[in-house]
């Protein structure tokens, strides 16, 4: 007897379920993604004096997949800028904090510039280190 009550109640929240389910509007949102720049970007630093070196992990963001395969196909374009910028800093400007900030900001705005130059749009939202290494 238990168990016919137990299948029933387990059988009428079966045909509840899709009623539920219809009344919510479908919402197709686009997913946020991040294009890793692999590999690892890793130049020389400084002036002259004892070489030094940084390597640097960067990911970008963008909106939808459009966005994704546009802004990849410019990788090498976006890749040497970062080479470039990376290799002008200097031991204060690549330091914790707010300098390293600012060389993030100035990465973005270059890889926009590029972007808007190429695509007539910047495409990509952010720009994040996954990892800054650097070696004196």
């Amino acid at each position: 007897m238990k168990i016919r009550v137990f299948l029933l109640l387990l059988m009428a929240q079966l045909l509840v379920m899709p009623a539920y389910a219809e009344d919510e509007p479908e919402v197709v949102e686009d997913e946020i993604r991040y294009l890793d720049i692999k590999p690892a970007i890793v130049t020389n630093y400084g002036g002259p004096g004892r070489m030094s070196y940084i390597k640097v992990e960067v990911s970008l963001q963008v909106d939808s997949q459009e966005e994704f395969t546009t802004v990849f196909h410019h990788f090498p374009s976006i890749r040497h800028e970062l080479v470039m910028l990376f290799g002008q800093q200097t031991d204060e400007s690549i330091a914790i904090g707010e300098p390293r900030e600012a060389i993030r900001a100035e990465a973005l705005a270059k890889i926009r510039a590029i972007m808007m130059e190429e695509e007539e749009a910047e495409m990509v939202d952010d720009l994040l280190f996954s990892s800054f290494f650097v070696q004196r």
